[in-house]
């Protein structure tokens, strides 16, 4: 099984579009230098029209990072890629909201 590590950003940003360009331009060349990172998606927020009643996500932007395996994710979190990440945080735009970050097995079903 694959692994995922998922950090959601579940708020508002005075400005979404430098914080997202921010993210995609500084932040993610830092990520593509986690040992064993396979991939990188940013879900960005999007207007949709559903028939059916349903509780909005509120989430700026989440970023998905996958992994071959659980270890490899592990070896990454460790890596002085991750601290560098870490410390680039403190650039990003300002942002109100939370952030968490969770790691995900995952399986395909289709």
């Amino acid at each position: 099984m694959s692994a995922s590590y998922i950090v959601r950003y579940h708020g508002t940003a005075p400005d979404p579009t430098a914080f997202v360009d921010h993210y995609r331009n500084s932040h993610a060349p830092i990520l593509q230098r986690f040992p064993g990172i396979g991939s990188l998606v940013l879900h960005k927020g999007a207007d949709f029209t559903d028939p059916f009643p349903v509780n909005p996500g509120g989430n700026l932007l989440i970023a998905e990072m996958t992994f071959d395996d659980l270890p490899s994710l592990n070896a990454a979190l460790a890596s002085s890629a991750r601290a560098d990440a870490r410390d680039d945080f403190r650039e990003f735009p300002a942002f109100d909201g939370e952030v968490t970050h969770q790691a995900f097995v995952s399986e395909r079903l289709f």
